[in-house]
């Protein structure tokens, strides 16, 4: 018998709940097939609760299986290697995720998005287009495609006096072809949030590895309309690479939700007493891309910290899975959530292959962590751990004066 741990304590059993299912996309990132190491991604979704009250999908993500009209093997690898370097597989991704969603939503369902990477940055595009374009019905799911069309033309200048008309258009397509607003809310309706949780592991929307800027190789960066702004969002919580150093990876960072205001010193200080959870939380942890959201031993902190704010916001976790997710013994956790060894938290660390700082024409980028920005705890805890080391194994990040700590739950 299954142990599943959701809103309310653990839940022995399956039987439906009459307030709707969980919908659970799973968007991994570029290259991260199912078989190969495994990342947050797919540790999540290894160990959810799978029954009549929560359906998931996944998705390997960009440059994985190549072009579905891409039959021969040399053909599959030119359209795997176009979408690593040009980022065409976003879209088809976007497609795939938010068709799942037309194929399987039913009145008072709950959406929760999970991805890393630019699996993160195309989970944030499929919660857009939600805020864009609704919900179509199962009838028009032929439409899909060109309702990301739609989605994507979204001017980006709010003065723009293509605005307005591109407004009226969109919402003459909801209101036709898609879910009444007794079903799914719409953005010309109200802003009732349409996605109950979204999670993601150090979003990067690098599209294209391949170019010139002048004499140093070019990098686009993908730009999808609401992916910064997350208006349609319950709780929205982001993993964020503080040792990442790629130049062109930069971390792809929310809209503020509202100003950020400093609680503790760097030291652990307090200076204001630490308010309610915000709806938007965005969270700094020590290591690299791979070490937040990877198949590194360390990503598990931020995997742990972020399972545990999704099974809050109603995720069904299987805690026995979950047990052996993280590699803790029975005996050390009963049907709840078991907690995170804290030797995991001096797991080591890698470092970025000196090829991305020749792809970077020779330097390296710097991520910057703002006054009043949030800094899991561990990454202090490995700060004072190492402090009296030499140099080369010392664990000194640069942080500002004033940031704050914040704790798995």
């Amino acid at each position: 018998m299954s142990e599943t741990v959701g809103v309310g304590g653990p839940n022995v059993g399956g039987a439906r709940s009459p307030s709707g299912r969980n919908l659970v996309l799973c968007l991994d990132g570029t290259t991260n097939e199912p078989e190969k190491p495994w990342t947050n991604v797919v540790r999540l979704y290894s160990v959810l609760q799978r029954d009549d009250r929560q359906l998931i999908h996944y998705d390997p993500g960009v440059g994985t299986m190549g072009s579905r009209g891409a039959w021969t093997r040399l053909g599959r690898f030119f359209s795997k290697l176009g979408q690593m370097a040009m980022g065409h597989g976003i879209k088809d991704n976007v497609e795939e995720a938010y068709g799942w969603l037309v194929d399987t939503y039913e009145p008072g369902d709950r959406i929760f998005v999970f991805g890393f990477s630019r699996g993160a940055y195309t989970a944030r595009a499929v919660t857009g287009m939600l805020a864009t374009v609704g919900l179509l019905r199962p009838s028009a799911r032929n439409l899909v495609p060109y309702a990301v069309k739609l989605w994507a033309k979204t001017p980006p200048d709010e003065a723009s006096p293509k605005r307005k008309a591109y407004w009226d258009t969109t919402r003459r397509f909801t209101r036709t072809f898609g879910r009444p607003t007794a079903e799914f809310t719409t953005r010309f309706e109200t802003v009732e949030r349409q996605v109950r949780f979204l999670g993601v592991w150090d979003t990067v929307k690098t599209a294209g590895v391949f170019g010139w800027a002048g004499w140093r190789p070019g990098f686009v960066q993908a730009r999808w309309p609401y992916t910064r702004d997350l208006v349609n969002v319950t709780t929205a919580r982001h993993a964020m690479a503080l040792g990442e150093r790629r130049f062109h990876f930069p971390v792809s960072r929310f809209a503020a939700d509202s100003a950020p205001t400093p609680a503790v010193l760097k030291d652990g200080t307090p200076v204001v007493a630490p308010g309610p959870l915000p709806r938007l939380q965005e969270v700094w942890f020590a290591g690299t891309h791979g070490d937040v959201g990877g198949d590194a031993e360390v990503a598990d902190i931020a995997l742990d910290w972020m399972v545990r704010e999704a099974v809050a916001a109603g995720l069904l976790v299987d805690a026995r899975k979950y047990r052996e997710a993280i590699g803790v013994a029975r005996e050390r956790g009963g049907p709840d959530l078991p907690p995170l060894p804290r030797e995991r938290w001096s797991a080591p660390l890698h470092a970025n292959s000196a090829v991305w700082w020749v792809l970077g024409g020779f330097r390296w980028g710097t991520r910057v962590v703002l006054d009043g920005d949030d800094v899991h705890e561990s990454v202090l805890a490995r700060r004072d751990a190492t402090a009296g080391l030499p140099g080369s194994q010392r664990y000194a990040p640069r942080l500002p004066e004033l940031i704050e700590v914040v704790r798995t739950r």
